[in-house]
């Protein structure tokens, strides 16, 4: 055998080892690329889906994942971690920030429009703000359920006392009439005879 049929099959054999061993390797980094971005997808989508109510439980989890998922080193996902650390120290500081509730919403909008412009989405921050569709129902069941909520931790404590009214209703007293009974002529003879 000559020089170049060993190297023939040296490489034959090398691409028999080889090939299936870098098609698992691309085909891992191809669905770990998908996985990343279903993640991202997922943060987003669901920010998204619960921003006209952002005390929602998903909400806060969504914002919550979002230094975990958004953590490439490209502008896209910094300014998508900027936006969020910027809206994270609004949250720690509500209650002693003037407008808060405005602040909030013109920087949700701006963590919303990076975020979707890392993932390939173009939103107008007007969108962002006035864009989702919230039903006064709900708004209404929302702050009623507060409402009892509230008002049971209340009672619970003992700032609050449960009302009780007595009301006496009379009623009239039912006459029961007498039913005559007839005896049976065998009923007749038994007390005749003392039995």
């Amino acid at each position: 055998m000559d020089a170049t049929g060993i190297v023939l099959g040296a490489i034959t054999i090398l691409a028999i080892i080889v090939g299936p061993i870098a098609a698992l390797w691309v085909q891992r980094k191809l669905d770990e690329g998908r996985d990343e971005r279903n993640r991202k997808m997922w943060v987003f989508k669901t920010l998204m889906s619960n921003r006209a109510v952002r005390t929602s439980p998903a909400y806060v989890q969504a914002l919550n994942l979002i230094d975990v998922e958004f953590t490439a080193n490209s502008d896209k996902e910094k300014a998508v971690r900027d936006a969020w650390k910027e809206l994270m120290d609004l949250y720690k500081d509500f209650n002693v920030t003037p407008n808060a509730a405005d602040k909030s919403t013109e920087l949700n909008a701006v963590l919303l429009a990076a975020m979707g412009k890392a993932l390939g989405y173009s939103f107008d921050k007007v969108y962002l703000k006035k864009g989702a569709y919230y039903p006064e129902f709900l708004g209404n069941v929302e702050l009623e359920q507060h409402a009892l909520r509230r008002a049971l931790l209340d009672l619970f404590a003992g700032k609050r006392r449960i009302p009780v009214g007595v009301f006496e209703e009379k009623f009239p007293e039912i006459k029961v009439p007498k039913i005559e009974t007839t005896e049976l002529p065998a009923q007749e003879e038994q007390k005749k005879l003392g039995r």
